[in-house]
């Protein structure tokens, strides 16, 4: 498959009927539309081109040429090396840039890797939006020494020179990643109860406290919220949150605290069943042991109270989507405890998964903003939802 700009039209289908996207069907549609899907599909050919290219930057053309698995290709390589590859090799067959025959992967012929083109055509229908693209290309390079040194991915994305990426990443104007915050948005605001209190859990750059603040002020209800306690694992974020949230986010009465969800929740003073709403964009996913940690979360919500869950999801377990290629490199997205009822695979998860660790770990009234099936059925691509449990 030629990587190019005349790719991307004929890979976009339609914008999704509002009828399958339930009750918010008409203020999601608005988002879901046709530069968002243009920008949606030249990030998953972008990734895929990246990919490759990584591949053949680490000197490995000669071994796919000549058909390789993924033992083979990780003979001689540090350990942790294994799980991004083990995501690679698939999702670019996946993509038409490998050929899978009997158990190996082969590059044949001489794909066109025209990242350059496939800017242009996205630049040309939704201009201003390269954040994609441009995270894509730090990863690509400074992420080697994670093959050939063996050194924590962690440090290598999150160094200084890449952290204005991620924040450029995470903007709601990016219309690739906003999707993830207004669904959350829809999910939070539905029966908020005068005097709420409500965490949020991984907040980052802090995206999600500014469209709520200002939604909440444009619709009304932000009054609601008596207080908003704004956390993070991270130094960095935190930090960057108490120096900009305040005047970013008006009228928001917030709260700032260091808080690890992987730690007791006791520990870092979180009171037992004292938050009518806690809230997460894209953070569950990284919980160590995931039954566990949504019980403690269903602790410290009061009775009655609802956690709201904003997720990456996949159509199916072993479906590779292209939001996991950065990820792959964390090892707080890897090194998680798998069972095979409430937490088959790291990562990324289907949306029936999360509902059973969900309802395992006590949480009723389950609820999925869109509803996901037969969304995901009649659009594969589709990967990103809220689910709302009830306390």
């Amino acid at each position: 498959m030629d990587l190019g700009p005349a790719q991307i039209p004929g890979s976009l289908g339609t914008p999704p009927d509002p009828g399958l996207l339930g009750p918010h069907g008409p203020e999601i549609a608005a988002v879901l539309d046709r530069p968002f899907l243009l920008l949606h599909r030249a990030s998953e050919l972008y990734t895929a081109g990246t990919a490759l290219s990584l591949l053949l930057d680490l000197g490995w053309e000669a071994a796919l040429r000549a058909g390789t698995t993924l033992d083979g290709l990780c003979a001689g390589l540090p350990a942790q090396a294994r799980v991004p590859l083990a995501w690679m090799l698939p999702f670019l067959a996946q993509e038409g840039l490998l050929e899978l025959r009997d158990g190996r992967y082969f590059l044949e012929d001489s794909p066109t890797l025209d990242l350059a083109g496939i800017r242009a055509a996205a630049e040309a229908a939704a201009p201003g939006h390269g954040a994609n693209f441009d995270l894509l290309d730090g990863v690509r390079t400074h992420i080697p020494p994670f093959f050939t040194e063996g050194r924590p991915g962690d440090g290598l994305l999150f160094d200084l020179a890449l952290f204005p990426l991620w924040l450029a990443y995470f903007r709601n104007d990016n219309p690739v990643y906003y999707p993830n915050n207004l669904l959350a948005l829809l999910a939070l605001r539905e029966g908020l109860p005068a005097g709420s209190r409500v965490l949020e859990l991984g907040g980052g750059v802090g995206s999600f406290a500014r469209l709520l603040a200002q939604r909440g002020a444009e619709e009304g209800w932000l009054g609601r919220i008596a207080e908003y306690v704004f956390t993070d694992v991270a130094p960095a974020f935190l930090r960057r949150a108490q120096r900009d949230l305040g005047a970013a986010a008006p009228g928001l009465p917030l709260r700032f605290r260091p808080l690890d969800l992987n730690r007791s929740m006791d520990e870092q003073g979180i009171e037992p069943a004292g938050l009518d709403a806690i809230v997460a964009i894209n953070v569950v996913h990284v919980a160590r042991n995931l039954e566990a940690v949504l019980r403690e979360l269903r602790s410290r919500l009061k009775p009655g109270g609802r956690l709201v869950l904003g997720e990456c999801m996949k159509p199916s377990l072993g479906h590779p989507i292209y939001l996991e290629f950065v990820f792959s490199f964390l090892r707080s997205f890897t090194d998680v405890e798998l069972d095979p009822r409430w937490r088959p695979v790291h990562g990324f998860l289907t949306p029936e998964a999360w509902m059973a660790a969900l309802d395992h770990a006590g949480f009723r009234d389950l609820v999925c903003i869109p509803p996901p099936r037969p969304l995901m059925d009649r659009h594969p691509s589709f990967n990103v939802g809220a689910i709302i449990g009830v306390a």
